[in-house]
């Protein structure tokens, strides 16, 4: 009996067990980064799908945009990502080359495409294959203030005339700008450029960004904000609809997105197809992303994944997403002669489609918004003609190209793991080689450590879990990050170079050693960055130390709270709180000065001189700490004998205080240098590397190379392995000279 019990909970665990495999295996999970409205209308439609299929279960997980891209493509190869997930269409070709995506020809039906605007689904066509079903399409159009501007603009002369008219409306003190767009961005810029004729490839996919019709539209943008002030120097999508909900901006070019962010409460507004440029005689034409469901190349079981994809973008499911989120859906039975009263500003999006220009879902497209986004700044600002602008963006786009496809060679020959388990073999022979010798010299020294081990079990096991998790979190990431940078990453796989990558940084090879992208040019800049701040640090922080430590200062606790306040605060939000201080047209920095209008961000030393500001207010109250308790340990007894003696201030500071600060300041200011050398955040933040790069130092530059020029991981490897030895060398010495820590370890 007890035998049959036995088995029959076997068998009933077993099921249970099937039954939860099969119950894991039914759900499909996707991912997007939905927000407000678009997010509610997915969850409602996913909701209708659950509750018709209880034998599939769509799971949705949100995930922020900043972070969503990196996500997907680190997690997908790994097989923790979705099954079927939401974004635009120009990352299809990188996707599909490094097998993230899986094409869809084998599960569609006849017909299923044409439910679908044609500019919505040929985009996600890549190498003769489908890779997506479209959800959405989105573009800019124009937006207005109907109490500023009476009517919408047919061409860009009226245009221009409108937006000088509602200007003139403004005052010195509250300025009103009469078209406000993201004029540094590519995407807003992409109306203009193909509105003027211009292109990026040409049609045998060459690189052309400095074509004339490109310098054109160039300086059309400068003829309006550079000569004409229709709009501020300084843009953020955030200024944009600031602006324009404040009654400061007349009109606005901007997506369907900024429907939501309108306070429409106050402000009355109207939504028209973006103007005819009179100069070309054509429409300007925007760039359009086909939003779209993909499915992964790791989908656990891809033909059901394909069928919660097919289902959420029927007409059923497009027409919640129209009415509840407020998407231009691909979906063209739902465009029907009522929706321009339904809903006029979607009506908009859909006449400006026709118009619209779909992005390159090719691989090499990532490669030319940042040097396109330099180009658009310069021509802009002055700081060069739009011609000599485009010529250094195709320089710059071209290098990334050319490197980029350089790893297709690499794919041919192979991952080169050969070659790599020789190094390594030689690598770890040279290894336990060295040990072998330092066992033999220092063998004594060996054998007492040893023992001392054996004698102070406890305390070991006290530090033991410390030196767990320096090795799980310091020493592993350092070990991989090194090992990886003896390889080059190409569309997924990783191929062994050697010391390729280090060689190609150190010999400057990609560029001139004054170029904004040469590593010594980033040293100099990380080495002016790092001795500016730590001499300004500890100056200020040891001058307030000498004031607070005066017992006769009244408040002198409350002084030292409001003044560690700085330190206390997240350098993040210090930073973008500086980056709105310094704004061309409406910071403060700018209206205390008297320079309204000056941009800090045109020239390296006035981006700098930023920088410095925000990161001195950031980092003088850890100085101004350890200065104040190192001061209060120094005997008043000395400064007092010091008196008698007849020495002045100045003597007593010199010979008294700072070589008693030297073992806390010391250390101090090497932990300060450290920090400051690797700074991401504030320039990261406040200039953003502007002008073209000149401000950025050594660890922005390598997150650069890793996620913003082809992903060549191998090569900001190499740029971290190199910072980290440069800090090594300069730990070393300055506590071999200043002897900072001498004594801290007998």
């Amino acid at each position: 009996m007890a035998t049959v019990k036995a088995h029959g909970s076997i068998c009933l665990a077993i099921c249970l067990l099937l039954a939860g495999e099969a119950a894991a295996a039914d759900t499909v999970v996707l991912w997007h980064s939905y927000r407000a409205e678009e997010r509610q209308a997915l969850e409602q439609t996913v909701t209708a799908f659950n509750t018709g299929h209880p034998g599939v279960q769509v799971k949705t997980v949100f995930v922020p945009y900043d972070a969503y891209l990196d996500k997907l493509t680190a997690a997908i190869p790994r097989g923790h990502g979705p099954d079927i997930f939401i974004v635009a269409h120009d990352r299809i070709g990188g996707w599909a080359d490094s097998g993230h995506i899986a094409p869809l020809d084998d599960y569609l039906p006849r017909g299923l495409t044409g439910r679908f605007f044609k500019k919505t689904i040929d985009p996600l066509r890549y190498r003769g294959k489908l890779y997506g079903l479209p959800t959405a399409f989105k573009s800019v159009v124009l937006y207005y203030n109907k109490a500023l501007v009476p009517r919408a603009p047919a061409d860009t002369r009226e245009m221009i005339a409108l937006a000088r008219a509602a200007a003139a409306r403004g005052s010195a003190e509250q300025p009103l700008y009469g078209l406000v767009w993201e004029h540094s961005d590519l995407y807003f810029h992409a109306a203009w450029l193909y509105g003027f004729g211009g292109r990026l490839f040409d049609e045998r996919g060459r690189l052309e960004l400095d074509n004339p019709e490109n310098v054109a539209s160039l300086r059309f943008v400068h003829h309006l904000v550079g000569e004409l002030h229709l709009a501020p120097q300084d843009v953020s999508s955030i200024k944009v609809t600031s602006l324009f909900n404040a009654g400061r901006a007349a009109m606005v070019i901007n997506g369907p997105w900024f429907r939501g962010e309108i306070d429409q409460e106050k402000i009355s507004y109207g939504v028209a197809l973006l103007p005819e440029i009179s100069r070309s005689g054509r429409r300007a034409r925007p760039f359009v992303g086909s939003e779209a469901f993909l499915l992964s190349a790791r989908a656990a079981r891809p033909r059901r994944a394909f069928t919660v994809m097919e289902w959420l973008t029927r007409d059923a499911q497009a027409r919640v997403r129209l009415q509840v989120g407020l998407q231009p859906v691909a979906n063209q039975a739902l465009y029907d002669r009522g929706l321009q009263q339904r809903d006029p500003v979607i009506s908009v999006f859909r006449q400006q489609l026709k118009y619209a220009v779909p992005m390159r879902n090719s691989p090499e497209m990532q490669m030319v918004w940042v040097p396109m986004n330099h180009a658009l700044v310069n021509a802009v600002t002055g700081r060069a003609t739009p011609a000599q602008a485009l010529a250094e963006a195709q320089l710059r786009a071209g290098s990334q190209i050319e490197s980029f496809r350089q790893g297709r060679q690499l794919k041919q020959r192979g991952r080169g793991m050969d070659d790599f388990l020789a190094a390594m073999l030689w690598v770890g022979a040279a290894v336990a080689l060295l040990l072998g010798l330092l066992v033999v010299v220092f063998y004594r020294r060996f054998r007492q450590l040893l023992r001392q081990a054996r004698e102070q079990k406890s305390a070991y096991a006290y530090v033991a879990p410390a030196l767990l998790a320096i090795g799980l979190l310091v020493l592993v990431p350092f070990v991989v990050g090194l090992g990886l940078s003896f390889f080059r990453h190409y569309q997924g796989e990783y191929y062994y170079v050697g010391l390729k990558n280090f060689t190609d940084i150190l010999a400057s090879r990609e560029y001139p050693l004054d170029d904004p992208f040469s590593f010594y040019y980033k040293l100099f800049i990380t080495v002016a960055w790092t001795a500016a701040n730590v001499v300004i640090h500890v100056a200020i922080g040891l001058g307030l130390a000498l004031l607070l430590r005066n017992p006769l200062l009244r408040l002198r606790r409350l002084y030292r709270v409001l003044l560690i306040i700085p330190w206390a605060i997240p350098n993040y939000i210090t930073a973008i709180i500086w980056r709105g201080m310094f704004d061309a047209d409406e910071g403060v920095i700018n209206h205390l000065l008297g320079t309204v209008g000056f941009s800090w961000w045109n020239s390296p030393w006035s981006a700098f001189l930023a920088n410095l500001v925000a990161n001195c207010w950031l980092g003088f109250p850890f100085m101004m700490v350890v200065s104040l308790g190192a001061l209060q340990s120094i005997p008043r007894e000395l400064y007092e004998a010091a008196e008698v003696d007849g020495a002045s201030r100045f003597e007593m500071f010199r010979r008294i205080t700072l070589p008693l600060l030297k073992p806390a300041l010391f250390p101090a200011i090497i932990l300060g240098t450290i920090w400051t050398f690797n700074m991401f955040n504030i320039i990261y933040l406040v200039s953003r590397g502007a002008p073209n790069g000149a401000t950025d130092i050594l660890v922005i530059e390598a997150f650069r190379w890793a996620f913003e020029r082809g992903d060549r991981y191998g090569y900001a490897a190499a740029y971290s392995t190199l910072i980290f030895l440069i800090l090594l060398g300069y730990t070393l010495l300055t506590n071999r000279v200043s002897r900072a820590t001498e004594g801290a370890f007998d």
